[in-house]
């Protein structure tokens, strides 16, 4: 009885410590992106829908996207998805209001991050991989 009650503490601890890193996720502005490239040492550049960041020595290449809503969100990010060409390293992750997709194609990494309504499109080398993920945890994406 006692492994029992220890066991189902030990569950429910590890439960609520889950839950508890599982916050809920806000996303970024159009603003706050740019203030976060920036300060990284990325140059951003404003396109028709979306703002790309990029270095100039480096092939890094971070688009990021506001859409209307999460329903067309959700499908740019199907759509980009489908696109890349994929050779190993996958992996994902997918809820109602996020979904992460990292991926490798002989030397080159991609992650693309959907939260809410805005699509995050990364591509660089995987030398460059810990630089694209400064900025995705500067964003807190």
């Amino acid at each position: 009885m006692k492994k029992t009650a220890a066991f189902l503490a030990a569950a429910l601890a590890a439960c609520l410590f889950i839950l508890s890193a599982c916050s809920a996720r806000t996303p970024v502005s159009n603003d706050d992106f740019k203030k976060q490239a920036e300060a990284l040492g990325y140059t951003v550049a404003q396109g028709t829908d979306s703002l790309s960041a990029s270095k100039s020595e480096t092939d890094t290449q971070i688009i990021f996207t506001t859409c209307s809503d999460s329903i067309s969100a959700q499908e740019q990010y199907a759509s980009l998805k489908d696109s890349l060409t994929v050779t190993g390293g996958e992996s994902t992750v997918d809820s109602n209001a996020y979904n992460k997709y990292t991926a490798q194609n002989g030397e080159i990494y991609y992650t693309l991050i959907r939260m809410d309504n805005t699509v995050l499109n990364c591509k660089g080398t995987i030398a460059k991989k810990d630089e694209m993920n400064r900025l995705i945890k500067a964003l807190k994406y």
